[in-house]
């Protein structure tokens, strides 16, 4: 067979395009269709503040920080996905979207914010640590849906989005996408930002006015 998006020939059954990773449509394979919150949440100035430090007191930071953003990512009813380095990913809907997901990944972010500048407080601390905040709404496709969410296959621009937004951010600022922004403007204030572009990804960006200083 053919893959429909790079033409390439594909000798073995596979779900996916070995060269260009596209998903092949095949009726084996059943997707269900959710409309998640997705939240990449990154330490900005961790490697300033790792260089200052001995290794022990840097894992302790760590192991206490995201301790404790797991704690309130969990409070509202997100998941923690994936801890990448000095990097929390989480998704906030699943298994089922109440229609305030979006609000409580906002309330979780906030939170966070507050609770890093009180760890910035620590005596063995060398360098302040800050917070840059992606939050998108997207539709996800998602094979094993019945079982952990960290297990399933997620097919989904939320991942991307939210790190583009992420990357994009200054710190201790949150940075959400349009959808949800519109989905969430009558109970925050936001500034509108423009657009950032990333591959073939363009999302329209606004920052969260959070009531901490």
């Amino acid at each position: 067979m053919k893959c429909s998006n790079c033409n390439k020939e594909i000798m073995a059954l596979v779900h996916f395009c070995p060269w260009c990773g596209i998903f092949l449509a095949d009726d084996t394979l059943p997707l269900e269709e959710l409309k998640l919150t997705f939240m990449r949440a990154d330490l900005s100035g961790f490697t300033k503040m790792s260089e200052a430090m001995i290794a022990e007191d840097v894992m302790a930071y760590l192991n206490e920080v995201f301790g404790i953003f797991s704690k309130i990512i969990v409070s509202y009813k997100g998941i923690i996905y994936q801890i990448i380095g000095d990097e929390v990913v989480s998704v906030f809907g699943f298994p089922k979207e109440s229609g305030f997901a979006s609000h409580m990944a906002i309330f979780a972010a906030e939170d966070m914010l507050k609770k890093l500048t009180e760890l910035n407080k620590k005596e063995y601390l060398k360098a302040p640590v800050g917070l840059k905040i992606g939050l998108t709404i997207e539709s996800a496709s998602i094979y094993n849906i019945h079982g952990d969410l960290r297990n399933a296959l997620i097919i989904t621009k939320g991942f991307k989005k939210s790190q583009i937004l992420q990357k994009n951010a200054e710190t201790n600022t949150v940075f959400v996408c349009e959808n949800l922004y519109q989905a969430t403007k009558a109970f925050f204030s936001y500034n509108e930002i423009g657009e950032f572009v990333k591959d073939d990804l363009s999302v329209k960006t606004y920052e969260y006015r959070m009531k901490i200083k």
